[in-house]
């Protein structure tokens, strides 16, 4: 009984003599350990976190060339869809996607390549001011389009149609237009300088200022087409919106007359149906 007592009173002493421990481990050790706890908590967190924006990474890169696939998808359905139409329907925005070179994410020192734009059939496609430098038009269909001030610079437009075609102010500059049909085009103040025209119908095309300048004029067909000189009259050059005197500017040795064409000197001299306008 008396060893009971004593164990108990020991037990009792060191009770009393951790007390004071106890108050300082609850105030101080544990917000401490809670706070390693935490923060543990946190860099586990945070690692997961980094792990999951690697794997995100990854996933947007390797899914690169299924993005841009999409995208030109996406961009021949508008063109597809607007076909025959008068206006533009997206087309003009789709066609200057396709055409160009954008940087690759996150390779930002390459480029995507050009789409071909090859067989293209947008008749009366309303594209002013388009801009299509180096595009691949082979055979494409641009009958009656709306080609205002367009940009085809260097564009490769072999066997392309662009009878009646609206051309004016358009840069076609080192352009191959062999074999194209512009016929009843208007090409007034174009610059076709350097231009392969080799073998182009361009009967009846409208030629009034037109650069045509080192072009290659080898077998084209220029009967009736309408060209101006410094003959031509002040009042005819303001008609069409040229800063007189509005010569057509032709290779050296070149003989407009020789190849059938017509000069407009007069009010006259323009074919009706452009009078009438």
């Amino acid at each position: 009984m008396a060893e009971r007592i004593n164990k108990n009173l020991l037990k009792l002493y060191f009770f009393k003599f951790h007390q004071p421990f106890i108050s300082i481990e609850k105030k101080v050790l544990e917000p401490i350990l809670d706070y390693l706890k935490r923060l543990a908590l946190l860099e586990i967190l945070g690692l997961m976190g980094n792990v999951s924006l690697i794997i995100g990474v990854i996933v947007f890169v390797s899914g690169e060339k299924q993005r841009r696939n999409a995208e030109i998808y996406q961009a021949w359905q508008v063109i597809t869809a607007a076909y025959n139409q008068s206006g533009s329907g997206g087309r003009k925005e789709a066609l200057e996607f396709l055409n160009s070179q954008p940087r690759r994410i996150p390779w930002f020192w390459m480029r995507w390549e050009r789409q071909s734009l090859r067989g293209l059939e947008a008749p009366k496609a309303y594209l002013k001011e388009i801009q299509l430098p180096e595009a691949d038009l082979l055979q494409a269909d641009l009958q009656q389009a709306n080609l205002l001030q367009a940009n085809l610079q260097e564009a490769f437009l072999w066997q392309v149609n662009l009878q009646q075609a609206v051309l004016i102010g358009a840069n076609l500059q080192q352009a191959n237009l062999s074999r194209a049909n512009l016929q009843e085009a208007f090409l007034w103040q174009a610059n076709l300088q350097q231009t392969n025209l080799s073998r182009t119908n361009l009967k009846q095309a409208k030629l009034w200022g037109t650069n045509l300048k080192q072009t290659d004029l080898s077998d084209t067909d220029l009967r009736q087409a309408f060209y101006t000189d410094e003959t031509t009259s002040e009042d005819v050059c303001k008609k069409f919106f040229l800063s007189y005197p509005c010569p057509t500017k032709f290779p050296k040795a070149f003989n407009p007359k020789a190849a059938g064409m017509k000069l407009i000197k007069e009010w006259k001299d323009i074919p009706k149906r452009e009078n009438d306008k």
